[in-house]
C-alpha cells in the first residue's frame, strides 16, 4: 500500500512537471503564422484600364492570393497605390514572392514589408479603444459619412524607442490618438517603416485627427497621411482564393 502511494505522488509530480514545460504565455503561442505587408504601385505611364489588362492577361486574381494565404486588407492608399496586408503560414512567403513576380510585375511595382499586429499591446493605454472591423459592402453603397485614411508614424531613428515612447507619453499621445468620434481599423508595425494606423472617421472629424497627430506625434514621429478606401469588396468576385481574415 505504502509503495502505491509513493507511485502514485510520483505520477502526479511527473504529469504537473509536464504540463509545467507546455504551458506558455499566450505572446509565446501561436501558429506558423505572419503578416506581410505589400505596397502594388501603380506604373503611371499606362491608366488603369491598362494595367488591369495586364493582371488579367497575367492570371493576377488566379493566383494571388496564393493557396493557404489569407487576405486581412486590401485598400487603396490614394497617391502611393495598393496595400495588401496577408497573413500566411511562413511556408508560403516564396509562394506569394512568385506570384506577385509572375502576375504583378509589369503592371505595379512591388514592395514587402514583414508586419505584426500592434494594437493589442497598445490598446490599454488608448482613452478612445473604439475599433471597428469594415464590412463587405463597398463605400459607395453605404450612406455615411464615414472615410478612411492611413495614416503612416515613421519612428525617428536619431532616438531609441524608449526615448520616442517618452516624448509620446509626455505630448499626450494615447490620450488624443484616435479623437473621440474615430475609430481604429488596424494599427500594425510594418518593419522598416514604422507604424501603419487604418482609421474610420467622419469627413468632419479630419481637421481633429490631424491636429491630434501635429499636437502629440510629431517628434516622435514623421507623419504621412493618405486617403484611403476598402478595395476588397469591389475585386473579391475577381478573387480564386477568398480567404479573408479579420485583425
Amino acid at each position: 500500500m505504502k509503495y502505491i502511494l509513493l507511485l502514485g505522488l510520483f505520477i502526479l509530480q511527473f504529469t504537473g512537471y509536464s504540463q509545467t514545460l507546455n504551458e506558455k504565455p499566450s505572446s509565446e503561442k501561436g501558429s506558423d503564422k505572419l503578416l506581410l505587408t505589400i505596397f502594388l504601385k501603380h506604373d503611371q505611364s499606362m491608366n488603369i484600364d491598362e494595367i488591369e489588362k495586364i493582371k488579367t492577361d497575367q492570371g493576377f486574381y488566379e493566383n494571388f492570393p496564393s493557396e493557404g494565404v489569407s487576405v486581412v486588407d486590401w485598400y487603396v492608399v490614394m497617391g502611393i497605390g495598393q496595400m495588401v496586408v496577408l497573413e500566411l503560414p511562413a511556408s508560403k512567403l516564396r509562394t506569394v514572392n512568385v506570384a506577385l513576380e509572375k502576375t504583378a510585375w509589369k503592371a505595379f511595382k512591388t514592395e514587402f514589408y514583414t508586419t505584426y499586429n500592434l494594437y493589442p499591446i497598445i490598446e490599454n493605454k488608448l482613452k478612445n479603444k473604439s475599433k471597428v472591423v469594415l464590412d463587405s459592402k463597398p463605400y459607395s453603397e453605404k450612406a455615411n459619412d464615414k472615410l478612411l485614411v492611413t495614416v503612416f508614424l515613421k519612428h525617428n531613428q536619431s532616438m531609441v524607442l524608449n526615448e520616442i515612447e517618452a516624448i509620446r507619453t509626455n505630448q499626450g499621445f494615447y490620450e488624443n490618438l484616435p479623437p473621440d468620434g474615430v475609430s481604429v481599423v488596424n494599427w500594425f508595425v510594418v518593419m522598416g517603416l514604422g507604424q501603419m494606423v487604418v482609421l474610420e472617421l467622419p469627413a468632419s472629424k479630419l481637421a481633429a485627427v490631424n491636429l491630434a497627430i501635429e499636437r502629440t506625434a510629431w517628434k516622435a514621429f514623421t507623419t504621412e497621411i493618405y486617403p484611403t478606401y476598402n478595395l476588397y469588396p469591389i475585386i473579391e468576385n475577381k478573387l480564386k482564393n477568398r480567404s479573408k481574415v479579420n485583425y
